[in-house]
């Protein structure tokens, strides 16, 4: 209501009303709104700016109470829409109805200003009514009433009111403050003087959102400078000349996350080019994994990246997860300090004129009339030029400009390539492959390919989160350097594609000889290349050769066969064999009589399975059980390699839940325990592979323990070979759940080979499944104490820095299960280890923070080690998760808190210093969250030892909170909430007030819980509620006697102590009524 709002305003001239209209409301003109020539136009910037203001005020109303109630200097006046009719009958409101002969009626706020007049009035004004507001906070109670209506009568008020600020608080202009300042202490009149401090806080107040309104503004003056394809490209070309696995370049790679550009030369799909998103880039630091960017017309920022969805299909994740930055540049030195560091190191070797080469096709509505206009079939040049505007490198962009210039071509409109021309795209194609010139893209699957040489890529792009799911391959182990290198000049494509174009031909039209020869022939190219898997496509090769698994010649079989298991390793291809619904043909080989063609058909299914349409098209035509049915070898024989072969399959199946469901139901397990007696470990792989990937449902973890498979998981963890090791270390992770798998581990000495794991730091993939398995091996405590005198804890405190943080998570739930012991928590203090685990309290990532929370907990109740996490101020750390909106990082903090402060010395000044702490550890017994109600209330317990804390929190108001969670039924939560009753019970008129509240009752029932240690802390809780007489009667009323006594006899004297004390209460009480009425 400042200076930004007289600014930013839009207003239009109106011509000025005349004499007799104004003469219509003399009220009006105190406002300033008569003989006004402007009003506010309708558009857009002057909505949010109204919608800004009513957030404003409803915010000052609840956050600066006093504030909101001060009285204005004149009340704010303007003409309203609302009627009488809308205050009737609400509270704080006077209604006065209209008489026989009067029109309309009067409101006025209960609330007075100080000479007596209402702070609100609503009276008829002419043909309508004039509002008066002297406050904030009768202003918005009374445009809360107006609802719909509530930016009109924002606009209304600005409208008669152009000046607020002079109307509310006599001080307008640049020095407003200072001379709201001196009028307070200006004033000699001490009433006065009390409105205008209230008045001067206010206007604090109004100037902070002011600011906040003017940076606002100062954002929206650059909305329109618009982030274009072209300045993306050409910035993604400068990075790319400084990237490299060199010690002296900025970053390892950077490269399109999908190489397909669409017609308007943007790389995002359309439904997310409505979002003003262009494209996406996949990035490498040193310092940083691999990440993805989202360029934008607003700028850059980090998207979320590719997750599995609950359908166990692998998306991009669009979401941001930073701050949206102007220039890439800006983002990486954000997001990495290495970059941040060499970026400015780097020396130039981008021209302009290349940039300006490269990024011209990218730029939208770059066509060409006559492109548009006629057909062209594509040369080999054209073919090269078009390949190159998908491979935006410095080489690349130069390899384009040269060939144009070779041609005399014309720039054409951004069309697909070859990759996506197999899927349908596009509408005519040549003899040749070539396209209609003018094609606009619309891609029918909505799926790209890799990129042939991209730095990195082993994520598989992909569009369409319904049915598309792309996994990385596992076996890639080529160096980010060697990825590099394979970039070459692709200019011209090689003279294979042509030839594989040929052979496709004559696979296509031949006859059985001429087929088995184009068959062979092909078979003597690298089938792993793209420019060859991409010839292949483009004539329709695909289909051909799905044809011929359907032919009774075995030869034409097994060649189709020993082709498709080559091209279906990659992306592209695995989509277009959905498309053409390969699957069937596969899946009916299956139960060929001949061994290599159920073994080719089955590494086939394990590569094309990495696609989601694909293994949903297995499980529908019955191939599960049919793989299934292979694993039936004998280890050792010559059926070992269909078993390998189906085990492949399945080990890719298993990526869905629905297929693990269906492949323990078609009795896999019994014949996957029998193959672990092989010595091959190209078969125990995806054998071992398909029981870690079904070890998450709780059916699978049983079968595999009652069927003896734990001790051949132990004994492969020995193995040399590290995928094998990864695979076992996992299964073991997922399957430790149970304590009986745990307790299995350590009897065949796996803890030992699970520890010796640990010392390989460079296979994070199997670090990460070695220190989980330890984690979760660890919860039992006999395997806490072996893993001790393995040297355990020192080797996972050393993992605790520059790790990922799927490691980090394991490795700090270990420690914290670990630290249950007493031996346990001295080696982590011993080997420095709670310094890192308080520093990791200020993460971000959930899973950690309440696995680090649980760790600190466990240390803490070591004396010496929560001196030290006092020292480093952890109590204050785990005190600010309590504001987490994740409930289960609110209850592992507020466990955590618990031991703090019962080990912690000068607990009660420690919690007390924390501003704010006790209310909003009070304010979390209004949480859903059973779990989060008991750790609070165990907190609350330990909080209420000390007197003045108690006093505090009783004036937060936590008995009736208490009291209203008596009537739970779940016992966790009985036990810490009887707990807490009992110390709360030991300040004031409490005790009274748990039984006014009618907690009482429901405690009584607590002593039916078949749980001792409810018993226990329910018989306290009624031991103190029994000092009071009208809680004794309560609990006499509903039979606490009769259960009291059983429980007088009990092993636990504390609960023989509170029970008997309870019972005698009751008695005195009853024994002294009997002489009250004997006496009267």
């Amino acid at each position: 209501m400042g200076q930004t709002l007289s600014t930013r305003f839009e207003w239009r001239e109106v011509a000025p009303v005349t004499s007799a209209a104004a003469a219509g409301g003399d009220a009006a003109a105190a406002g300033g709104a008569t003989g006004s020539t402007s009003s506010l136009k309708t558009s857009i910037t002057n909505q949010d700016l109204l919608y800004d203001l009513v957030k404003m005020l409803e915010q000052i109303c609840r956050v600066h109470v006093a504030e909101a109630r001060a009285e204005f200097r004149r009340p704010l006046q303007w003409t309203t829409s609302m009627r009488p009719a809308t205050f009737a009958g609400i509270d704080k409101w006077t209604v006065q109805s209209a008489g026989k002969n009067a029109k309309g009626g009067s409101v006025s706020s209960v609330d007075l200003r100080a000479d007596g007049t209402p702070l609100f009035q609503l009276e008829p004004a002419g043909n309508g009514f004039t509002a008066r507001a002297a406050s904030f906070e009768v202003l918005n109670r009374a445009l809360r009433l107006s609802e719909d209506d509530i930016l009109k009568e924002a606009q209304e008020i600005i409208q008669a009111n152009r000046d607020p600020v002079k109307i509310i608080f006599g001080v307008t202009g640049e020095n407003a403050l200072a001379e709201a300042f001196d009028a307070v202490n200006n004033e000699p009149n001490a009433r006065k003087r009390e409105q205008y401090g209230k008045l001067y806080k206010l206007l604090l107040v109004v100037n902070a959102f002011d600011l906040q309104l003017m940076k606002t503004a100062v954002k929206d003056l650059q909305k329109d400078k618009v982030l274009s394809i072209h300045a993306v490209t050409e910035e993604l070309l400068m990075l790319q000349s400084f990237a490299g696995h060199e010690a002296t370049k900025a970053l390892v790679s950077i490269d399109w996350e999908s190489d397909y550009t669409f017609a308007n030369g943007y790389k995002a799909p359309p439904w997310r080019q409505v979002h003003g998103e262009l494209c996406y880039i996949q990035v490498q630091t040193f310092d940083v994994s691999k990440f993805i960017v989202t360029a934008s017309k607003k700028g850059y920022f980090v998207n979320k990246g590719y997750a599995t969805n609950e359908k166990g299909e692998e998306i991009l994740d669009y979401d941001a997860i930073s701050n949206t930055f102007p220039a890439l540049i800006d983002l990486l030195r954000d997001r990495s300090p290495v970059f941040n560091k060499r970026i400015d190191e780097q020396r130039y070797t981008f021209a302009a004129d290349e940039r300006a080469a490269g990024a011209a096709e990218d730029e939208p509505g770059h066509h060409h009339e006559a492109d548009e206009a006629s057909e062209e079939v594509d040369t080999a040049d054209d073919l090269a030029a078009r390949k190159g505007e998908q491979h935006r490198t410095t080489r690349t962009a130069h390899a384009v400009r040269k060939t144009k210039a070779k041609n005399g071509s014309k720039p054409r409109a951004a069309e697909p390539s070859l990759k996506w021309r197999a899927l349908g795209a596009d509408a005519g194609k040549t003899v040749a492959g070539g396209m209609v010139a003018g094609w606009h893209a619309k891609p029918v699957t909505g799926r790209t390919a890799n990129k042939p040489g991209s730095a990195g890529k082993d994520r598989k792009s992909r569009r369409h989160a319904e049915e598309e799911e792309e996994f990385s391959d596992s076996g890639a182990d080529d160096s980010e350097e060697e990825m590099q290198e394979k970039r070459q000049d692709i200019s011209e494509l090689p003279a294979e594609y042509y030839a594989i174009q040929k052979l496709v031909k004559y696979l296509r039209g031949g006859n059985q000889t001429a087929t088995i020869i184009a068959i062979c022939s092909l078979r003597d190219f690298d089938l792993t290349n793209e420019f060859n898997q991409t010839a292949i496509r483009d004539l329709g090769g695909l289909e051909t050769l799905v044809n011929l698994l359907d032919t009774d010649d075995p030869k034409c079989k097994v060649g189709a066969l020993k082709i498709l298991k080559d091209v279906s390793q990659n992306v592209a291809t695995r989509s277009a064999l959905s498309d053409l619904d390969a699957m069937h043909p596969l899946v009916e080989l299956l139960r060929d009589s001949e061994r290599e063609p159920k073994c080719l058909a089955a590494e086939t299914i394990a590569h094309c399975a990495k696609n989601a349409r694909n293994r949903r098209s297995v499980r529908r035509y019955g191939g599960i059980k049919r793989l299934v049915r292979l694993l039936k070898a004998r280890p050792g024989s010559e059926d070992e390699q269909v078993a390998m072969a189906g085990a492949l399959a399945l080990a890719a199946l298993s990526k869905s839940e629905r297929n693990k469901e269906a492949i323990q139901a078609a009795g896999s397990i019994p014949l996957l325990a029998n193959l672990l007696n092989s010595h091959n470990e190209q078969l125990l792989i995806p054998v071992v592979g398909i029981l870690q990937e079904g070890a998450t449902d709780a059916n699978c973890r049983m079968a595999i323990r009652s069927s003896g498979m734990i001790r051949f998981l132990v004994a492969n963890l020995a193995s040399k070979n590290e995928e094998l090791q990864t695979h076992c270390a996992s299964a073991i992770f997922k399957c430790a759940e149970e304590d009986e798998t745990r307790t299995l581990v350590r009897q065949y000495n796996g803890l030992s080979h699970l520890v010796n794991l640990l010392d390989n730091t460079m296979n994070k993939e199997l670090l990460a499944a070695a220190t989980g398995a330890v984690w979760k091996c660890a919860q039992n405590l006999e395997n806490v104490a072996a893993l001790n005198k393995l040297n355990t804890i020192k080797k996972l405190v050393g993992l605790m820095e520059n790790q990922p943080e799927d490691v980090l998570v394991n490795v700090v739930g270990a420690l914290g299960a670990c630290a249950q012991t007493v031996d346990g928590r001295l080696t982590i203090k011993d080997s420095n280890g709670i310094t890192p685990l308080v520093n990791l309290l200020t993460g971000t990532n959930q899973s950690l923070l309440v696995n680090v929370t649980t760790a600190v907990g466990a240390c803490a109740l070591d004396s010496d080690c929560m001196a030290i996490i006092d020292r480093l101020d952890g109590v204050r750390l785990l005190w600010s998760l309590l504001k987490s909106n994740n409930p289960l990082v609110q209850a592992s903090a507020a466990w955590a808190i618990s031991p703090c402060i019962e080990h912690a010395k000068e607990s009660g000044e420690m919690v007390r210093s924390f501003v704010g702490g006790l209310e909003l550890i009070v304010s979390l017994l209004k949480s859903d969250n059973v779990d989060v109600l008991a750790s609070v209330c165990a907190a609350i317990a330990n909080i209420a030892k000390d007197e003045e804390n108690l006093a505090v929190i009783t004036d937060h108001g936590v008995v009736p909170m208490l009291a209203k969670l008596t009537n739970t039924r779940n016992d966790k939560l009985r036990r810490h909430l009887s707990e807490a009753v009992a110390r709360c019970c030991h300040w004031g008129n409490n005790r009274v007030s748990f039984g006014t509240a009618g907690a009482v009752a429901p405690l009584v029932k607590y002593l039916r819980s078949p749980d001792d240690e409810v018993h226990g802390s329910t018989a306290r809780a009624l031991h103190q509620l029994s000092m009071d007489p009208d809680n004794c009667i309560t609990m006499h009323e509903h039979g606490v006697v009769q259960l009291l006594l059983g429980m007088v006899g009990s092993s636990d004297p504390n609960l023989q102590v509170a029970a008997a004390g309870t019972i005698g209460n009751i008695r005195r009480l009853a024994l002294a009524s009997e002489k009250a009425a004997m006496g009267s």
